[in-house]
Formats: C-alpha cells, sequence, structure tokens
C-alpha cells in the first residue's frame, strides 16, 4: 500500500548500507588461506580479552575444540549473511523503487488537490471547513471557546463550516463541568453550546456541531479521542480540516490518514506542552514528548500554526495568532473610552493560581519593592487552582501586599473597575485574558517574551524586561490614564481580524508546505500499526499512559464501526471504569526571574 513503501524504502536503504559495509569489511582479510593469527587480531581488536582465552579440553588461542578457529567460524556465518543479502537484493531494489514511484504519485495527486483547494481560498469560492478540538463547552477552557468562536465567525464569512468536539460520558462530565451541570445526550449539550455562543459569544451563525466518543484523563487533566475521529464527516466534508491541537489529537489517534482523508489539513497549537513536561515530569520526559510532538505534526498536518514562537520548532510551521476576543469585551472598552470620568484604578491578575502561570515572578517583583523601600503596590488576585494555598502561604511569609478572591469571568462588573492587568506568565502561548483586557481599554504590565510579542503593537502594553523595569511600568500603569482603541487595534483583537488571519495563513500556503516526505509516510505508517494491532496496541497504550483509552482492540468489531458516539463511551466506561482523581504532587515553586537591575 501507499503507506506502507516508505518503510520499505528506509529498510532497503539500511539494509543496503549494512551489507556494503559487511561486504568490504570480509573481502580479503578472512581468507582461509591467510595465516590465522594475522586474521583473529583485524576481527577481534576490539573483543574482550576474555574471547581469545585457552578454551577448556585443550584448544589453542582462540581456537574451539572442534579444530575451527572463531575467525573462521566468524567468518563462515557472514559469509552466509552476504550470499543471502545478494540472493534479497534484487528483491529489495524492486520494494525501493517501486515505494518510490508510489511515494511520486501521491505527491502528484496531493499537488492536484492542494492547487484546488488553494485556488477557492484565493477567490474566496465555497469549500468546506471541517474543524476538529479537545474541549468543549460548558468546560470554560481556550480549546473549546476559542474553536467554537472560529467556527462561528468562519460560518459567518459564508463558509460551510461542521466542529466536531467531544462527548464524554455524565459521570466523567462531573469531572470538568462546573456546578451541577450535565448531560445525558449530545443533543443537549449542543443545545447548551448554542444558547452560551449567541448570548456570551454574541454571534449566531449556522454551522454543523457533530459530537466524537471520548474519555477524560485524569493523569493529564485533559480529553483524550476514543478510536476513529474521522468517522463523524461525511465524504462531502472532505477540502480542508482544522485540527485544534494537533498533537493532542494524534498521540493516540488509531483512524483515518488525516492527510489522506482531506485535501488541506491545519493545525492549530494551542498548548506548550514542553513548559509543563519539564516543570512536572523533568527535563528526559520533555524530550521524548517533544520529538513525539514533531512526528505528529510531520505525518498528519499539511500546515501548522504556531500562535506564538513559544511553542517548539514543529515541521511546516508559521507563527500567526489566529484568535480573537468575544465582542462583548469590546464592547465594554467603547463604553469604558466615551466615559467622561476615568473611575477604574488599581491592578489584578487573573487566572489559575499555579506555579507555572508566573505567581513566583510576581512575588519576587513585589518583595523587590519593598527590599528597595518603594511605597507598597496592592494587587489583587482572581482565581483557583491547586497551588493556591501554597501561593498564600508565601505571600504570609514574603508580607506583600496582595489578595485573594474567588474566579469570576472576566466581563463581570467587579473586574471591569481595574484600569491594569498583570500578567507575569511565562508559560503561555498566547493569553487570551491579556487580549481581552486590551479590548476593555486596559493597561496590561508584561514581559518582553514570545508568547508577548503580538501585544507588542498596542499603546496600552506596557512590556519590561527585569524586575526593577516592571515596577516602573507598573507605577505607570497607576498613575496614567490608557488610551482609546485605535480602529486597527479594535479590528486586530477581534474575531473577524482573527478569520482574516486565519484565511491569509491558509491562503499562504505553498507545495512545499504541504508535500509529505518519505519520513512522513514512515511515521504514519509506524504510528497506524502501532495503534491498530489489537490486543498488543491496548498493552502499549497502557505501558504509554493512555489511561482511560487503552484498551480500543474492541472497537475493530464490525457492530462498533458505526455505532452512535454515546455506545462507544459506554462501552468504554465498562472496559476501562473512571478512577479517582489522583494526588498530583505539588510542584517546587520556580525562581527564576529576569534578571534584576537595583
Amino acid at each position: 500500500s501507499m503507506e506502507r513503501a516508505p518503510v520499505h524504502s528506509a529498510a532497503a536503504l539500511v539494509l543496503l548500507a549494512l551489507a556494503t559495509a559487511a561486504e568490504a569489511k570480509l573481502s580479503g582479510p578472512l581468507s582461509l588461506h591467510q595465516n590465522r593469527q594475522e586474521a583473529a587480531p583485524r576481527i577481534f581488536s576490539s573483543a574482550p580479552a576474555l574471547l581469545r582465552r585457552l578454551r577448556p579440553g585443550g584448544a589453542g588461542v582462540g581456537e574451539r575444540s572442534d579444530g575451527l578457529s572463531m575467525a573462521n567460524r566468524t567468518e563462515r556465518i557472514a559469509r552466509r549473511i552476504i550470499a543471502w543479502w545478494r540472493r534479497v537484493q534484487p528483491v529489495i531494489l524492486l520494494l525501493t523503487a517501486s515505494a518510490v514511484a508510489q511515494h511520486m504519485r501521491a505527491n502528484a495527486d496531493k499537488k492536484g488537490e492542494f492547487r484546488d483547494i488553494r485556488s477557492q481560498v484565493i477567490n474566496m469560492e465555497d469549500f468546506h471547513i471541517a474543524i476538529v478540538t479537545t474541549a468543549a463547552l460548558p468546560w470554560m477552557t481556550g480549546t473549546a471557546i476559542n474553536p467554537l468562536l472560529r467556527a462561528a465567525y468562519l460560518a459567518r464569512a459564508g463558509k460551510r463550516v461542521t466542529l466536531a468536539v467531544p462527548w464524554v460520558h455524565p459521570k466523567e462530565q462531573a469531572l470538568i463541568f462546573p456546578g451541577q451541570l450535565r448531560f445525558s445526550t449530545p443533543e443537549d449539550q449542543e443545545a447548551h453550546i448554542r444558547v452560551w455562543l449567541h448570548q456570551r459569544g454574541g454571534v449566531k451563525a449556522d454551522f454543523k456541531l457533530r459530537f466524537y466518543p471520548a474519555r477524560y484523563d485524569l493523569d493529564r487533566g485533559s480529553i483524550l479521542p476514543l478510536g476513529d475521529i474521522t468517522r463523524v464527516f461525511s465524504e462531502s466534508e472532505s477540502d480542508i480540516c482544522v485540527l485544534e491541537e494537533p498533537e493532542h489529537l494524534n498521540w493516540y489517534h488509531s483512524g483515518a490518514n488525516w492527510r489522506h482523508r482531506f485535501k488541506l489539513v491545519v493545525g492549530v497549537v494551542h498548548t506548550n506542552y514542553i513548559y509543563y513536561a519539564k516543570m512536572y515530569l523533568g527535563p528526559a520526559h520533555a524530550a521524548m514528548l517533544q520529538r513525539l510532538n514533531v512526528w505528529m505534526c510531520g505525518a498528519y498536518c499539511d500546515k501548522v500554526i504556531k500562535l506564538s514562537d513559544t511553542i517548539q520548532p514543529l515541521p511546516r510551521a508559521v507563527v500567526c495568532n489566529v484568535h480573537g476576543v468575544r465582542a462583548e469585551f469590546l464592547e465594554i472598552g467603547r463604553r469604558a473610552a466615551r466615559s467622561i470620568l476615568q473611575r477604574r484604578s488599581g491592578a489584578y491578575f487573573l487566572g489559575k493560581v499555579l506555579w507555572p502561570k508566573g505567581h513566583r515572578l510576581l512575588l519576587d517583583y513585589l518583595k523587590l519593592q519593598k527590599e528597595l523601600g518603594l511605597p507598597s503596590t496592592h494587587l489583587d488576585i482572581y482565581g483557583g487552582g491547586e497551588d493556591l494555598e501554597d501561593v498564600k502561604a508565601e505571600v504570609r511569609r514574603s508580607g506583600v501586599d496582595i489578595s485573594f478572591f474567588k474566579a469570576t469571568d472576566h466581563s463581570s462588573v467587579q473586574l471591569r473597575q481595574y484600569k491594569a492587568f498583570i500578567n507575569p506568565s511565562q508559560s503561555e502561548v498566547l493569553s487570551t485574558t491579556t487580549a481581552e483586557a486590551l479590548a476593555m481599554g486596559k493597561f496590561v504590565v508584561l514581559q518582553r517574551h514570545p508568547s508577548n510579542d503580538f501585544f507588542l503593537q498596542f499603546r496600552n502594553t506596557l512590556a519590561y524586561d527585569t524586575a526593577s523595569e516592571f515596577l516602573q511600568q507598573l507605577e505607570h500603569a497607576l498613575a496614567a490614564d490608557p488610551a482609546p482603541l485605535s480602529p486597527q487595534e479594535r479590528r486586530a483583537l477581534s474575531w473577524e481580524g482573527a478569520t482574516d488571519r486565519f484565511l491569509e495563513a491558509i491562503g499562504n500556503c505553498t507545495l512545499s508546505d504541504v508535500l509529505p516526505t518519505i519520513g512522513d509516510h514512515t511515521t504514519r505508517f509506524v504510528h497506524a500499526n502501532v495503534q491498530k494491532g489489537g490486543p498488543i496496541s491496548d498493552a502499549f497504550r497502557h505501558l504509554t499512559g493512555a489511561g482511560p483509552i487503552s484498551k480500543q482492540s474492541w472497537l475493530t468489531e464490525d457492530r462498533y464501526r458505526s455505532a452512535p458516539t454515546t455506545e462507544i463511551v459506554e462501552v468504554s466506561m465498562l472496559a476501562c471504569p473512571p478512577g479517582e482523581l489522583p494526588v498530583r504532587a505539588t510542584a517546587t515553586p520556580p525562581s527564576s526571574p529576569p534578571p534584576r537591575n537595583r
């Protein structure tokens, strides 16, 4: 098959290299007529001296009791290998030629498909966009909200759009959905999503919403796809596919090749997994994950869009912010700019209370302020998280002036009173809360860091490099008034602007961007066979930490090939019952602020 061909090619090249090297080593010096004492040192010069000792039974040095020296036996085995290679060499070369021919035909087909879809995008013709993401409302996370708004605004722009989101069992919904929100059917959850989109997202659009089977992984704190996601799309929905978090979606992907199923596959990378892997699992695990992400994106994506350059290098990647903010934030900013009396004051930080989010840096900055004898600045922190109690304890020890409040919606009246948003995080890919604060017409104080490059274009961005510069920018933000957003700034922050940037990034794809290499095909072949190996694959997934989706061999049965999503999830719950929430070890607070310029 087309996917097997590159592997045969790679194997042939490896065998050819080995055989050539062996033949060069064995031509001449291993002749039976040569002196045994000349041949043996050549062959065993790097072997332990133990191998040349006298054998029991009176055999000579390097000689077996049957009269054959070890050098002669090695020569005999090597010659047999050479003879075998000469017999199979024509077959290997034929397979290699076939693999190259099939690879060229596959790339020729891809060229034709790409030219068609690129012409449709540039000429604004009709085409379908399939979007797949890793989370769904009411879980208020970026990978649930941003892909939903992307689908809505692309539909408003006149595109045919289908959004695929995960369906998890009600028992696992209890682990991630707020309050008592539970859904017994995908239809109920879809109704909730569309109400939120209209009321809070400020947009009503005509697009299809489908659910694929998934499970919640307690260890990772994320949702993992179950089985073949591509089956939720019809044959007519095969133009462009957008994989939100492509590495995440494909770690355990066991379905059709996205690049064969769609004419153009675009991955949008949201999360800096490498940063968190280094923080909680160590550098060795982070290095393995980094290589795995490269393989997954290379095998399954024609183009990769990184929201910022904090993301690791990936094949065929460009950096572009294709996210926007909800219309309500821009409306809050418009009203604030029209207000005659600027009554906003104070500074705050909103987000999950985790050490990787920058709380250690923030405490260090404020402790420096105290050490320098400067007037104390009060800050409010909104949010909850696993490190909340540790952060509170550190605040008490350091004596800095910080108050803590429960998490609240960023557009709430309570947060509109502030005029400065503080974001010291270095773990973000692209901070949504920073974009929202700018849209509301506030100052944002942030570090010059690749994750913040997009925000440096705005007049109300106050960037810093050092701890002392942070204190200067914070003082300025509390003393001055932010400037109203210009029309260009409003457009850059809006979802209309983000949609324009997204379509432009797709339109700028070239043939060199999308054509797969033999390495891509090889990775895909190996990965697909590892995931489709029945019980052996189940064991492999279990060993590599797939958790609730480890057991999938039952999905190959005919009755599950077209089974409803809810039925597949129910069976999976029986095969791998959900566990209890694990107790995660508290991370050691990082202490690496920018150099202090006293």
